[in-house]
């Protein structure tokens, strides 16, 4: 029925697998030309000093204009930088929907004697409303992710920005698997972590964090910056004073490309993706003992398979049909606790702009044939 020989590649939640050809150009260019950005005056060094201040720019037609953009080596990093370099107090709220990207950091903050309140909702979408409900003066800051990396769910961002830049209480919003795929305008929000390999087709060891200038953050890494050499002191200033160490030029680079290919093509990958996650949604809903844990079409989609651990479902889906999916829980415990799967974890499935029909029907049938127990006794 299908050909056993192609690989399946749903797994672009973790991170998307084909990149646009313009940014393996890229990435090639910046390595053949590979200098130290800020380290010099020659014009090797120059030339990477604007690869990277041409990445700021492209960065900024994705989240907001007129931002301080921190490049990092991933989101993660960014959310890192985000929480410990405002130096929160009193009260921090956030949800059960988060990765630990957000709640680690926030375990740390908390065992400095911050309290973190966390948010849920039966619909797993926080409105306005519950959360303002939330709220009081000891709050310092709100943070959430945009899209949840477990059930795709997206949260009313724009308008719990507005909300919050009424109450005067900082936002920060991790924009991992969102940025690229929503149409957010973020004018409340005050920071927005970002990666660059997932839904913004950029390589992998890429990401930054952006930030109003007129919010006040301290460095998260110490070290070389090029500038202020002479002082023992890690200079403050953004965006230098935020990025001791040699950048990943060429990653950036490629960066720079794939934000302008994803906003380029934005509109039609959106509408792809929606079709396909339609498409398998429809097909998991008829195939008994297969529970799911989405109701959108954001191409994130989470299930299980009868009483089965989600691990070996995604196992025999790569060994026997060459499917690539992502199980268990995902760097996300508390949004496990909230569906009752902390035990089982979920399969996730996750869609990409190169993935088509075939993959997702391939996909239901061996979900079907696991579902009966026919792949299981050959597996």
């Amino acid at each position: 029925m299908f050909n056993k020989n192609s690989c399946i590649y749903l797994d672009e939640s973790a991170t998307s697998r084909y990149k646009p050809y313009t940014v393996i150009r890229r990435v090639e260019k910046e390595l053949k030309n590979s200098a130290n950005a800020g380290r010099g005056g020659h014009k090797a060094a120059l030339k990477a000093l604007k690869t990277i201040e041409e990445c700021r720019e492209t960065v900024e037609t994705v989240t907001f204009s007129d931002a301080n953009v921190i490049m990092t080596k991933s989101c993660t990093e960014a959310l890192n930088l985000a929480l410990f370099g405002g130096k929160f107090g009193g009260e921090i709220v956030t949800t059960v929907y988060e990765h630990n990207a957000v709640l680690r950091p926030l375990e740390k903050i908390k065992r400095n004697g911050v309290k973190i309140t966390y948010l849920s909702d039966r619909s797993g979408i926080i409105s306005p409303d519950l959360l303002k409900k939330r709220l009081n003066k000891n709050v310092s800051l709100v943070v959430m992710s945009e899209m949840s990396n477990v059930t795709g769910a997206v949260q009313p961002i724009d308008d719990i920005g507005r909300m919050l830049y009424g109450e005067g209480i900082p936002f920060l919003v991790d924009g991992a698997q969102s940025l690229g795929r929503t149409y957010s305008d973020y004018e409340g929000v005050t920071m927005i972590a970002g990666a660059g390999h997932k839904g913004l087709h950029g390589p992998q060891g890429t990401g930054f964090l952006c930030y109003r200038k007129n919010f006040c953050l301290e460095p998260l890494i110490y070290g070389g910056t090029g500038t202020s050499s002479d002082s023992l002191v890690q200079p403050a200033e953004p965006p230098e004073g935020f990025e001791a160490g040699t950048l990943n030029t060429a990653g950036i680079g490629g960066l720079t490309e794939g934000i302008r290919f994803t906003v380029r093509h934005k509109d039609e990958i959106e509408k792809h993706i929606s079709s396909l996650s339609e498409r398998l949604i429809a097909g998991l809903k008829e195939i008994s003992g297969v529970k799911l844990y989405t109701d959108n079409f954001n191409g994130v989609i989470s299930f299980n398979v009868n009483a089965m651990p989600s691990g070996e479902v995604s196992d025999i889906l790569d060994s026997r049909f060459d499917i690539a999916t992502r199980a268990g829980i995902h760097c996300a415990p508390l949004i496990h606790r909230w569906l009752g799967t902390v035990v089982q974890g979920a399969v996730r499935a996750s869609i990409g702009w190169k993935n088509t029909a075939s993959d997702v029907d391939r996909l239901v049938y061996a979900v079907k044939e696991i579902a009966s127990g026919n792949a299981i006794r050959n597996y």
